[in-house]
C-alpha cells in the first residue's frame, strides 16, 4: 500500500469525505485528492495535521504500509524517516542478539557433545586392581609373588622351610579387589596401618553413564539450533 492509499484507507475507515477531512486538517480538498492519488507528497507539518484529523500516531500509519518498497518516498517525511530509522537500528540489534545467542548455542552444544562422548566428565571405565594379601612393612612389596626366590632350596632342610613357607603363605593369602575410575598403572602398594598392600592391574570394563548420553544429545539439540539460526538469519536477509 502507498503513501497515498493509506491516507484515503483512514479517511473511509474513519467516515470521513475528502472535504471533512481537508477541513479537520486545515488543508485544501484539491490537495487532499492529490496526496491520496500520489501526485504529491506532504510536508512534515501537513503530514502531522493529517495524523492529528486522523487520531493516528506515526508508527499506527505505517504499519500496513511497504517500507521497503517506498523507502525513497516515505523518507520524504522527516518523522517517518526518524521512525523508520529508530526500527532499522533495533532490528540490527535484535540480528546482532539473535547472532549471538546462535553462536553460543553452538559454542555450549558443541561442548556439551565433546564432554559426553570423550567421557572425561564422567568417566565411564573402571579400573580393578587385585592384591594377594597383607604385607608386613619390612618385606618386599612384591612377597607374595617372589618368596619362593628368596628361599635356599638346596638339601632337606631348605625344602622343609621352603614347605612351611608356602603353608604360611597359603595361609596369609587374603584376596582383596579395589575398583577406581583412576588408572594407577600396572601396580602399586598402598600403605596401611598394620602394614601394607601391593595391588596389581587385573581387569578392565566399562559401565556406561545415562548422563554421557544425555550430554551428547543435548549438545546435538544445540548444535543444530546454532546452526538453523545462522541459516534463518542468511534466509530473512535475502528477503
Amino acid at each position: 500500500m502507498t503513501l497515498g492509499k493509506q491516507i484515503k484507507h483512514f479517511r473511509t475507515e474513519r467516515g470521513f469525505s475528502q472535504p471533512e477531512l481537508a477541513e479537520l486538517a486545515g488543508i485544501e480538498q484539491s490537495y487532499l485528492s492529490k496526496l491520496e492519488n500520489g501526485k504529491s507528497v506532504p510536508s512534515n507539518d501537513i503530514f502531522r495535521q493529517l495524523l492529528a484529523a486522523l487520531s493516528l500516531s506515526t508508527q499506527e500509519f505505517i504499519e500496513a504500509l511497504d517500507t521497503d518498497k517506498h523507502k525513497q518516498q516515505l523518507n520524504l517525511i522527516p518523522d517517518i524517516e526518524l521512525l523508520l530509522a529508530q526500527k532499522n537500528k533495533m532490528n540490527v540489534q535484535n540480528l546482532r542478539r539473535y547472532l549471538y545467542i546462535s553462536g553460543i548455542l553452538l559454542i555450549i552444544g558443541v561442548t556439551l557433545f565433546y564432554t559426553g562422548s570423550s567421557k572425561q566428565l564422567f568417566n565411564e571405565t573402571r579400573y580393578q586392581y587385585q592384591s594377594h594379601g597383607l604385607v608386613m612393612i619390612d618385606e618386599p612389596d612384591d612377597i607374595f609373588s617372589s618368596w619362593r626366590h628368596r628361599i635356599d632350596t638346596d638339601g632337606e632342610a631348605g625344602r622343609a622351610l621352603m614347605k612351611e613357607r608356602r603353608l604360611e603363605m597359603e595361609n596369609r593369602r587374603d584376596n582383596s579387589f579395589l575398583l577406581t575410575t583412576e588408572n594407577r598403572g600396572p601396580e602399586f602398594t598402598m600403605v596401611l596401618e598394620n602394614g601394607k598392600r601391593h595391588y596389581f592391574f587385573d581387569n578392565e570394563e566399562r559401565i556406561p553413564k545415562p548422563v554421557n548420553a544425555w550430554l551428547q544429545i543435548l549438545g546435538v539439540l544445540l548444535v543444530t539450533s546454532g546452526l538453523i539460526g545462522f541459516v534463518l538469519e542468511k534466509r530473512f536477509n535475502k528477503l
